[in-house]
C-alpha cells in the first residue's frame, strides 16, 4: 500500500492504494498480491502489468531502500542471501534466506553441504527454484545493503577476521566512493566479476 501511494504515487490516499492492491494489480516476485500490508523488502521484484512498469527493491546510497526500474529479462529471478543453514528430519538441508523463504534440499551432496551462510542463491520467479549458487569470497562482486554506506557496490578486495574483542569479520569493497571496509553482515555478493543484476 505504501509503495503504491508514496513510492509510485498511483494514488493520493491509503484507501485508493488499498483498492489497487486488492484488485491484484501489483505483482511481487511473479505473483499478484492482494494484501495491502504485504511486506516488501530487499531484492523483491515488483511488476505493474497495467503500466508495464518493472522494478526491483534495492539500496540507494544515502537514500535507503528504493525502486530501481529494470528490464523484462530481470523479472524472472531474484537473489536470496542465506542467513541460516541447518539439518532437518530425514537428513535434508534447509537454507533460510533474508526474505524469510526456505530452500530445502532433500538429498544433499557434498557440494550442497559446502554451501554456507552469507552465500547467495539465484532463484527463479515465481517458483523459487534455485538456478545458481554464488559463494561469498574475495574477488566476487559485493553490494553493501546495510549501514551508513548502504547502496555502494563493487569488487570485494578482501575478507578477514579482525582478532579483537569482540572479534569482527571485515569485508573490503572497492566502490565508486573509494575503498570501504565494513562488517560481513552488511555485504552480500551479487555477482562474480560483474553483478548479475542491474544496480543503482
Amino acid at each position: 500500500m505504501v509503495i503504491v501511494r508514496d513510492w509510485l504515487r498511483y494514488t493520493s490516499t491509503a484507501r485508493e492504494a488499498e483498492r489497487v492492491v486488492r484488485e491484484g494489480k501489483i505483482v511481487v516476485d511473479g505473483r499478484p498480491v492482494r494484501e495491502p500490508r504485504f511486506p516488501i523488502g530487499l531484492m523483491d521484484v515488483i511488476e505493474v502489468p497495467d503500466t508495464e512498469e518493472k522494478y526491483r527493491v534495492l539500496p540507494f546510497y544515502r537514500r535507503g531502500l528504493g525502486l530501481l526500474e529494470i528490464e523484462g529479462t530481470e523479472l524472472g529471478f531474484k537473489l536470496g542471501l542465506i542467513v541460516r543453514k541447518h539439518h532437518v528430519k530425514g537428513g535434508a538441508l534447509q537454507f533460510t534466506l533474508h526474505d524469510g523463504r526456505n530452500v530445502l534440499i532433500k538429498a544433499p551432496t557434498e557440494k550442497d553441504r559446502a554451501i554456507s551462510t552469507h552465500d547467495v542463491f539465484k532463484l527463479e520467479l515465481p517458483s523459487g527454484k534455485v538456478m545458481a549458487h554464488l559463494p561469498f569470497s574475495a574477488e566476487k562482486y559485493g553490494l553493501i545493503f546495510r549501514g551508513s554506506r548502504m547502496g555502494l557496490h563493487g569488487p570485494i578486495l578482501s575478507f578477514e577476521e579482525v582478532r579483537r574483542y569482540p572479534a569482527k569479520q571485515l569485508v573490503t569493497v572497492h566502490t565508486p566512493e573509494g575503498i570501504i571496509s565494513t562488517v560481513l553482515g552488511y555485504v552480500m555478493v551479487v555477482g562474480e566479476d560483474r553483478p548479475w543484476l542491474k544496480l543503482p
